[in-house]
């Protein structure tokens, strides 16, 4: 499928010459055994729909992740216009899970058909707005002051010494030397960042050259930290992504999670990836994969698990919460089931623990009819059934439903579109929870 290409190509180089058709890299994975040798590949048919031919470019095994463990993380929703910016600094806030000593980044140029250059770029612990508590440490990338990203691959900043706090806000800053009119984001921040004046502001403590802001975050994907028992990764639509919370105030149900995760006395203290996306659904794709567009609702969950889920730093379980969306837009609960059959199948192969979550009421809001509601049941009652493939289940969906009216939520619950839990609903799901499931 288109949405999970790695880089689309402008032509094609063979022996007769430069051919115009556009060339597609995919990066496909599959779980193998440690104690096996890889000796050959076999790839589908070639079809005319393929273009007629399969090439294998080359195989590499996936390196585990020791010492690490993400402590904060972004999904790419789509690719699209943003500043345009050039000779700008771009200082993104973000919020903690768990600490630790070092740190580094993870910057993605997904979906995107160029190369964006990263001049030099920083980490620090937020004092408020833009600006930073202490000197910005600077980061490097391969040793180097600043990095060139190539399209459709990620950057891993170098370790560096820097005590992160749990729970806290961070402030990462890249200097963007070149002209920059599109790029990967992330939609939804719900969290204000800045951008500066003309220059490379990277290395200022201070934030009043930073005159602009923003409501996204484009380019960054991951925190990590030195340490740690590894991450949980929430894969999730809007209400995972904390749509209609409070804005630059972190009450996301994610967050909720993480501080109850810091407060236990026992037990592991894990990171939490927030891998949500706010109008995303499991089976079809919003974003298609390719190109400029408007549409940041992503590609399925089924099309970004490997990049969203099981490439993530030290993930140990993966947690389901969407489905939502595909019903309102006319997808049966078949498919949703189906779906949410194969994200389980697939985690299991790679050794993740994985767990389901409820789908939640939406009565009242316009697309939520009768009709959408009974397939929810439907999907609900699968999630809570023997042989669904999970193992375990959040049941958000008793969390929040009115005890009246199964088909709409708590009126303390609802942000008001009827749809997305506010701030106290989300806590409520968060609470909800139990530890030891994770």
């Amino acid at each position: 499928p288109l949405a999970t290409k790695s880089l689309a190509l402008p032509h094609r180089n063979t022996p007769q010459g430069q051919l115009p058709d556009r060339t597609r890299l995919y990066v496909v994975t599959v779980p193998v055994r440690a104690d096996r040798t890889v000796r050959s590949v076999d790839l589908p048919t070639a079809t005319p729909a393929t273009g007629g031919a399969l090439h294998v470019f080359d195989v590499s095994v996936r390196r585990a992740t020791h010492g690490w463990t993400g402590t904060w993380s972004a999904s790419s929703a789509g690719y699209t216009a943003v500043g345009p910016w050039a000779d700008r600094t771009v200082r993104l806030v973000v919020h903690t899970s768990t600490g630790g000593p070092r740190v580094r980044i993870r910057l993605d140029n997904t979906f995107a058909s160029a190369p964006v250059r990263i001049g030099h770029a920083s980490v620090a612990v937020r004092e408020s707005g833009a600006a930073a508590r202490g000197r910005p440490v600077p980061l490097t990338f391969h040793g180097a002051g600043g990095t060139r990203i190539p399209a459709g691959t990620q950057a891993f900043s170098d370790p560096v010494d820097f005590d992160v706090p749990a729970g806290t806000d961070l402030l990462v800053s890249f200097h963007l030397p070149g002209p920059v009119g599109t790029a990967p984001v992330h939609s939804q921040a719900i969290q204000r960042s800045y951008v500066s004046e003309p220059g490379d502001h990277a290395a200022e403590s201070g934030g009043a050259a930073y005159t602009s802001t923003i409501a996204y975050w484009p380019l960054l994907t991951g925190v990590d930290v030195s340490g740690g028992p590894g991450s949980v990764v929430l894969l999730g639509d809007s209400i995972t992504d904390g749509v209609q919370s409070t804005v630059d105030a972190n009450r996301r149900w994610p967050d909720e999670l993480a501080r109850r995760l810091l407060a236990r006395q026992d037990g592991p203290r894990y990171g939490v990836l927030n891998q949500g996306i706010s109008a995303n659904k499991v089976v079809t794709d919003r974003y298609p994969g390719d190109g400029v567009s408007a549409d940041t609702g992503g590609v399925s969950a089924l099309h970004r698990l490997d990049r969203d889920a099981f490439a993530q730093t030290s993930a140990r379980t993966v947690v389901v919460f969407e489905g939502i969306n595909d019903l309102r837009w006319g997808g049966s609960a078949e498919q949703v089931v189906a779906g949410l059959r194969e994200i389980a199948a697939r985690a299991h192969a790679r050794g993740l623990r994985v767990i389901g979550a409820t789908v939640t009421p939406c009565e009242g809001e316009a697309l939520c009819t009768g009709a959408v509601d009974a397939e929810r049941v439907r999907v609900n009652r699968f999630l809570r059934g023997a042989g669904s493939g999970f193992d375990g289940v959040l049941d958000f969906d008793a969390v929040v439903r009115d005890p009246e009216r199964g088909s709409r939520m708590r009126a303390a619950f609802d942000s008001g579109d009827h749809l997305h839990p506010g701030d106290a609903g989300l806590a409520a799901m968060a609470a909800s929870v139990d530890l030891g499931m994770l």
